[in-house]
């Protein structure tokens, strides 16, 4: 950090005698407020990073001095320099608490006298409680890491066995399940906690080759690392609700001894539950339509795979004995299956799950053709991969989900293979060129020590010297091109500099008959730079749409990190909001647009959410709206409700009983000023979704303490009537 932006040597700069205090506030309410908070206004947000560091060193005083300074300055900064360095997680402090409780106390008396905002209380209210949960947390945390320690040969490749068992075998998870059964909680959610549980072995054990060789069959039989794995979730539960606090105004409230942690607005946790189901949905979607071009004869790298089981059985999977009893499988050198993995010539599985890259990233397929990281890598490359994977864990499927049942000592030590690292790159230059293997191979392993946060979802292959540890089924399963976004700049807007949801939403706009379209706009008004991402002119109506296209989320830290871009866009409509609010403004922007247009009638906005999450939220007044539903309502104003089943008959999907009842809102024949004024401002179809939702809790257990999250899922049934209720035209295909 250069030295004009670190904070302990500008405050040297602007307040030597404050600096040389042992106690900070007495000063500072004698100082000019305003003029030190200019001062510092650009440093100011490393206070929480400063307070944490002295918190973690046991500096209490230091701690209370930097956060006095922050709040005595500006309350907003301070409170959100709390928040992005997690001053007051506990989590931070491996659940520790002594050093925390005090700086807590030391900061809340030391600010008695600031005036704290009102939210601000509410937010050190709902950390205390959050940190009397976190002695049974530590405990929790240290019993799972004593597991570990004693169990040291046989817990990491007995956790990544049963885990790839879970993706091997149909499992969903029951929200209001039992909280100790491993059934109530989802697969994704398994995988974080044995992430983790991987993360703190590597810590207490440091993971090396031999960690390879030994799993306990038995244990796994008998439950201890299903307990394990519903041990990491409650932790992994409790540190989401600390970034639920702290990133986005969540509320603790107490009942005995269980803390109940619910949205600050049933309207925000509403908005992030629907954009998880209303991805749900496009998947079912994507399946039901892949099942039926199944049905219509196009190849699936799973008949394949089923075929070849079939016919080579004994060829493909052997039982050995040495060094344990297990099966083996083996893939023949033989030009058929190289031809079957080095061919352009996508399988089903592939074309979908491509065509939904495309359809989420609003990109062309050239445009995804042209994406390339590495040795010249393409995705049309990784899903060749990907295809292999799928292949191999077909095979071990077949054979292996039957045994778990059965035989479960032999399915559980067949179940993840241990390669050499050479052996591995030759079975992956079936499929790519010789000078890809390692970009591949880097792209799909984790290895111990490695910068950021491990997700076995996103590296699912363990490589420790020269051997890998290679759960089958979560490979073959694993979202490798959430990966490839989420480990760089791999996405298409970032390798081709394209603003592709603004270039989507005005082509639609423009499309609609929309008077005057502009894509990224920017100028001067008012002597302020401003830009927008899409303006639209639509008879007497302005409206302004600011777009955000983070990938989906798969965690609370990356749903955050959404959120933000939210608050930004909000900020940014309502800068130019303000400044249109004067005549000579809005008649100079549309001059410098080039639009003959008198002034607008109604200026409206919109976030346009690329990811959809928090669709129907009202973000500082602005309403989100999730991208393909805001893009549906332009081109035709209807909604669609579908019902149908997929049956699995001789191996193969099938489709059953399919009804599609489809309803038109608009009250014309095209898109009019006053639909989409309506659909934006009044929150019509979003209200509609909103009151078809219930709330449930989700209860863990912390020890002798509960945590409950207040949360709502969405009666399929009550949206149906609803959509009924509010269309003017139905229409039934």
């Amino acid at each position: 950090m250069a030295p004009d932006r670190n904070l302990e040597s500008r405050l040297q700069l602007v307040a030597p005698d404050l600096a040389a205090e042992a106690v900070w506030l007495p000063r500072l309410m004698a100082s000019d407020r305003l003029r030190l908070a200019a001062s510092l206004r650009r440093e100011l947000s490393q206070v929480g990073e400063l307070a944490r560091t002295a918190i973690a060193g046991g500096k209490i005083q230091d701690a209370v001095n930097w956060l006095a300074l922050g709040f005595f300055c500006d309350q907003i900064v301070g409170r959100q320099a709390l928040a992005t360095a997690g001053t007051f997680r506990s989590s931070k402090y491996r659940y520790r608490t002594n050093h925390l409780v005090k700086a807590i106390a030391g900061f809340e008396e030391a600010v008695k006298d600031l005036g704290l905002l009102k939210d601000v209380r509410a937010y050190l209210e709902s950390v205390k409680m959050l940190v009397k949960l976190a002695p049974a947390v530590a405990g929790m945390d240290q019993a799972l890491r004593k597991f570990l320690k004693r169990n040291a040969q046989t817990s990491l490749k007995s956790v990544v066995a049963r885990m790839d068992a879970l993706f091997m075998l149909p499992h969903e998870g029951d929200p209001i399940g039992p909280i100790e059964a491993i059934t109530t909680y989802p697969r994704e959610e398994l995988a974080e906690a044995a992430s983790y549980i991987i993360h703190c072995f590597h810590e207490e054990v440091c993971i090396r080759e031999t960690h390879f060789n030994l799993m306990s069959e038995e244990k796994i039989i008998h439950g201890d690392f299903d307990k394990l794995l519903v041990k990491a979730c409650q932790i992994r539960r409790y540190d989401e609700a600390e970034v639920l606090v702290e990133a986005f105004d969540y509320r603790c409230s107490s009942s005995g001894r269980t803390v109940v942690v619910s949205a600050p607005t049933p309207e925000l946790e509403k908005s992030i539950r629907l954009g998880y189901i209303q991805d749900t949905q496009a998947r079912d979607q994507t399946k039901l339509a892949r099942a039926k071009a199944i049905e219509g004869g196009a190849p699936s790298v799973f008949a394949v795979a089923d075929e070849f089981f079939n016919r080579f059985h004994d060829a493909v999977v052997k039982r050995i004995d040495t060094p344990l009893d297990r099966y083996a499988f083996y893939l023949p050198d033989i030009p058929q299956l190289h031809e079957l993995f080095r061919s352009e010539a996508v399988t089903v599985e592939e074309d979908f799950y491509l065509r939904e890259i495309g359809n989420s990233e609003l990109v062309t397929w050239d445009e995804l053709k042209r994406v390339q990281f590495g040795a010249g890598l393409t995705l049309l490359d990784l899903s060749r991969v990907h295809r292999l994977f799928i292949f191999v864990a077909r095979l071990a499927m077949r054979q292996l989900a039957p045994l778990i049942e059965a035989e479960p000592v032999l399915a559980y030590r067949s179940l993840v293979p241990v390669f050499k690292e050479k052996n591995l790159k030759q079975l992956l230059a079936w499929c790519v060129a010789p000078e890809q293997v390692d970009d591949v191979l880097d792209f799909l392993c984790w290895t111990p020590g490695a910068p950021g946060i491990f997700d076995i979802q996103y590296k699912p292959i363990v490589r420790v010297g020269e051997r890998c540890l290679l759960p089958l089924h979560i490979t073959g399963m694993t979202n490798w091109y959430r990966n490839l976004a989420r480990s760089g700049k791999h996405r298409p807007l970032d390798v081709l500099k394209i603003d592709v949801a603004s270039r989507a939403l005005a082509f639609d706009l423009t499309a609609a008959g929309c008077d005057h379209v502009e894509q990224g706009f920017e100028t001067s008004l008012n002597g302020q730079r401003i830009e927008i991402d899409v303006v639209c002119r639509f008879g007497e109506d302005l409206f302004l749409f600011e777009c955000k296209h983070p990938v989906l989320h798969c965690n609370v830290h990356e749903l955050r990190t959404s959120y933000k871009h939210m608050h930004t866009a909000a900020h940014q409509l309502e800068r130019l909001q303000q400044l249109l609010s004067v005549p000579s403004v809005e008649k100079d922007f549309y001059r410098r647009l080039g639009w003959d247009v008198g002034p607008a009638a109604t200026i409206v906005t919109c976030i346009v959410s690329g990811n959809g999450m928090f669709s129907g939220l009202r973000v500082d007044g602005h309403p989100v709206r999730r991208l393909p539903e805001l893009a549906n309502m332009i081109r035709t104003g209807i909604v669609r409700t579908i019902s149908a089943s997929i049956e699995n008959k001789d191996g193969r999907p099938t489709v059953e009983n399919e009804e599609r009842v489809e309803h038109r809102l608009w009250e014309g024949p095209t898109l009019t000023p006053a639909f989409l004024r309506s659909y934006l401002q009044n929150d019509r179809v979003s209200s509609m979704l909103f009151d078809a939702m219930f709330a449930y809790e989700q209860t863990y257990a912390l020890g002798e303490w509960r945590m409950s999250f207040v949360s709502y899922a969405l009666d399929g049934e009550a949206a149906a009537a609803a959509i009924e209720n509010l269309t003017t035209r139905p229409e039934a295909t």
